[in-house]
Order: structure tokens, then C-alpha cells, then sequence
């Protein structure tokens, strides 16, 4: 069949043009032909704006939920930090008295770190396991090291003028609503031990007067008269010490920490509720096998200078008491905590995933959480900083901190951390010696 010469015209023309486009647009500049006109359908136009609309998406959700711990965003409806945390509310200073009468020379933190609590009322029935609410491995002798934790705490802090204790453990258990650190607080007033207060107190456990120490009468976790009245699956929670004079005792309670790091980060915070101010000295009191754990790293998460001293006197110190046993139990014991729980916390230096975030749930039936973003505004941003799991070392707090000011001054400084460091000026606070470890922004010399 012969093709009729409009056929042949056209055909030609479009081979032509052709030719001619594929010879123009090999002449044509790559910015020429970038400006060029396509067709593009309507259908990829709407697939072109999906992927840009998911792709927006997923990065405000990043910006907003993911980087808030690890950049340090305000939480929603506040613009900034200062906004969120600059200042305690005066409506709660205004409920608070002024700190008691000699505690603006208190700089030194002793705290003693709660295992378990304290139920019974007789305090030679303290070594008795049935006085007190025990996980079923601390059964057998743990109560023993638990005084005498306890018993080092007060002599500690009652031979330095200038040390506040602090016992701190919360309501972990769910057998008893008293908080570890509260009744461990009750076993030293009803100990009869000197006790530390502050100058111009006479506080005295000892024969009648205003420092008189009373409690109830004998009751221990098996006692029947108890079991039938509060119920035979509770424990009792009516020994807690009473005493006139009380405000004047050199010791206070820390109520909300649920493991380890938070026994030095919010006792730190108790510190500041109770004397206005940040330690300068911290000693701890606890088990011996967990000194690694706070000298390496709760100490560096926080950017507590572990190694340097002040007033000849180290700015950290941790006295280590275990269990009484043979050298194979203890060395089984540390053993133990270097295969399990350090390295947990080696990954995660905040305890803020996986199991150990887990650990905190578990041990905190009633759902409590603390008030140390008020009390302790100037460390806001530090109670809230969990960076993602496993950075360890890199995941370390870089912000301003009122013990170390060494970070950007332009940076993270709320009004409460510039009014706090302008009062410390004022009552010329000696100079700290720097820890040589740290160089920068938490970075250890290797």
C-alpha cells in the first residue's frame, strides 16, 4: 500500500523535529535544559507533594518529640528554658519559710543511699528481717550493713560542722508506703546516737525535755495484733520516730530517687531545697562493690569533678561498707555488679531505657514523681536530659551546671543558674580547684 503524501509530510515533519529536538538539546546549556519546559502528570504532581508533605512530617516529629532531651528544646508551650525553668513559682516560694538558722554554712552532701524499709518501732529488733519491707535476696543479713550505712552517715556528718544528711530512697515498695529514705531517717532518731544539728540547737534523743525521741510501741511485720488490723498481706509502717526540735537536726530526707544515679543527682536537688544553695563537697555512704559505678559514672554524667579538692578535702568521696561474708560471697558480689549492672549504666549513664527505666517503673507502684524542676531550678534541664541509648560517654550533659561553669556561658544559663552564681559572688564563696580530667564538655584526657 502506497502512503498518501499527507502521511509522508507528516511522518517526515515528526522525524524531523525530532532530529532537530534531540540535536537542540544536545546544544543547549545543563541550565537551559533544567529551565525547560515537561510534561508532567497530574498524578506525579500529587505524589511529588506526598513525599514532600511525609518527609516535613517526619522531621517536626524529630524536632519536636526526638531532639527535646537530646538538644535541650523546652517542652510544648514554653518558648524556652528560662520560661520553663528559670525560677522556682513565687507562688511556692511564698508557702516556704526561710532556710533554718546555720544553713547557709552547709556546702558538705553526705547521703546515705536506701536499700530497703525500715517497718518495725523497736530499734533492737533493727537486724531482725521481719522489721523491715526486704526483697527476697537481701534476706539473711543485708539489715546489718543497712545500719551500719545509717550509723556511718551520722557519725560523718555530725564531726563536720558543715555537712547536711541526707537519706535517700523512695516509696519503692509496694508493701509499704513509706519511702526508704524516711525510714531509715526514723531508725537513726530512734537509735539514741548523737545526732548533728545546727548551731544553737540541743537536740538530745535522751531522757525527757524538747528532744525527747518517742514511738510507738513494740511492733514488727509479724506481730498478730498488727497483721489483724492493717490486713494480714501488709506490712507496718508505725515505726516512725517523733521528737520536739527536729527542724534543728543537721538531716533531711530525700523521697523520690529510685536507683543509684538518682540517690546522688536528686539528693544534690535536696541539698539545694534545703539550704538555698549547691554543695560544694559530696561524700556518699553505701555499698562498697557500687563505687565504681558512682566515681566513674553517675559523678561524670553529672560533671562532678571526682578528683580535685577544695579546702584540702576531696570534693568527692565514697565509703563503701558490704556485707559481712566469706571472700568468695563478696567476690561474687562484685563480680556481679561489674558483669550486670555497671555496664548497663556504662550505656546508659541516665538510666533512662531499656532495663533500667524499666527498674525505675517497677519501683514506683504508687506513681509519684518529684518536684526538683521547682525546687531545684537551676539543674531543670539536667533532671530532664536523657540522650539516646548507648552514646554513653558522648551522651554526656554539655549545658552550663552550677558546679561547673566551664560549658558556653551563652548557653543553657537560666535566670535561676545567673541569680544563684551573682549570690554565691556576694558571699565569696572560695574558689574550686578544677578537675584535670575533665578538658571540655565532659570529654575525659585518655
Amino acid at each position: 500500500m502506497i502512503r498518501s503524501p499527507t502521511s509522508l509530510l507528516s511522518g517526515g515533519s515528526r522525524a524531523k523535529s525530532a532530529s532537530l529536538g534531540a540535536a537542540g538539546a544536545a546544544g543547549l546549556s545543563l541550565r537551559a535544559q533544567l529551565s525547560a519546559r515537561s510534561r508532567v502528570t497530574n498524578l506525579g504532581v500529587v505524589l511529588l507533594l506526598a513525599v514532600a508533605c511525609a518527609s516535613l512530617l517526619l522531621n517536626l516529629r524529630y524536632a519536636i518529640a526526638g531532639s527535646r532531651h537530646v538538644r535541650g528544646l523546652p517542652p510544648p508551650g514554653f518558648g524556652s528554658w528560662e520560661s520553663f525553668h528559670g525560677l522556682t513559682p513565687s507562688t511556692l516560694l511564698d508557702s516556704l519559710p526561710p532556710p533554718a538558722k546555720g544553713a547557709d554554712a552547709l556546702n558538705h552532701l553526705v547521703i546515705v543511699t536506701g536499700h530497703a524499709v525500715w517497718a518495725g518501732c523497736d530499734f533492737s529488733g533493727r537486724e531482725n528481717d521481719e522489721n523491715w519491707v526486704l526483697e527476697s535476696w537481701q534476706r539473711g543479713g543485708s539489715t546489718r550493713t543497712f545500719w551500719k550505712h545509717i550509723e556511718k552517715g551520722v557519725e560523718i556528718a555530725d564531726a563536720d560542722p558543715t555537712a547536711l544528711l541526707v537519706f535517700s530512697g523512695g516509696q519503692t515498695r509496694p508493701t509499704s508506703l513509706q519511702t526508704e529514705g524516711e525510714s531509715y531517717f526514723s531508725l537513726a532518731v530512734s537509735s539514741g546516737m548523737r545526732l548533728p544539728v545546727l548551731p544553737g540547737f540541743n537536740f538530745s534523743t535522751h531522757g525527757p525535755g524538747p528532744g525527747e525521741a518517742k514511738s510507738s510501741k513494740k511492733i514488727t511485720a509479724e506481730a498478730s495484733e498488727i497483721l489483724g488490723r492493717v490486713g494480714a498481706g501488709a506490712q507496718a509502717n508505725a515505726g516512725v520516730a517523733v521528737a520536739k526540735g527536729l527542724q534543728g537536726v543537721r538531716m533531711t530526707t530525700e523521697n523520690f530517687a529510685m536507683d543509684s544515679f538518682e540517690n546522688l543527682l536528686f539528693s544534690i536537688a535536696r541539698f539545694r531545697e534545703f539550704t538555698g544553695r549547691f554543695p560544694i563537697r559530696i561524700t556518699v555512704v553505701g555499698y562498697g562493690m557500687k563505687k565504681s559505678r558512682f566515681e566513674d559514672l553517675h559523678a561524670k554524667a553529672l560533671r562532678w569533678p571526682v578528683k580535685s579538692f577544695v579546702g584540702g578535702q576531696r570534693r568527692f568521696h565514697y565509703v563503701g561498707i558490704d556485707d559481712d561474708g566469706n571472700e568468695a560471697d563478696i567476690k561474687a558480689e562484685y563480680d556481679g555488679e561489674k558483669i550486670k549492672t555497671y555496664p548497663m549504666f556504662e550505656k546508659d549513664m541516665y538510666g533512662c531505657h531499656g532495663r533500667l527505666l524499666d527498674k525505675r517503673r517497677a519501683r514506683n507502684p504508687t506513681r509519684r514523681f518529684h518536684s526538683y524542676f521547682s525546687g531545684a531550678p537551676e539543674i531543670a534541664d539536667l533532671l530532664d536530659w536523657c540522650p539516646p541509648d548507648g552514646l554513653g560517654l558522648q551522651g554526656i550533659y554539655v549545658e552550663s551546671l552550677p558546679w561547673d561553669r566551664r560549658a558556653n556561658p551563652t548557653s543553657g544559663w537560666g535566670r535561676g543558674t545567673k541569680a544563684y552564681q551573682e549570690e554565691q559572688k556576694k558571699k565569696h564563696v572560695a574558689n574550686l580547684l578544677p578537675d584535670s580530667r575533665w578538658l571540655e564538655y565532659g570529654r575525659e584526657k585518655q
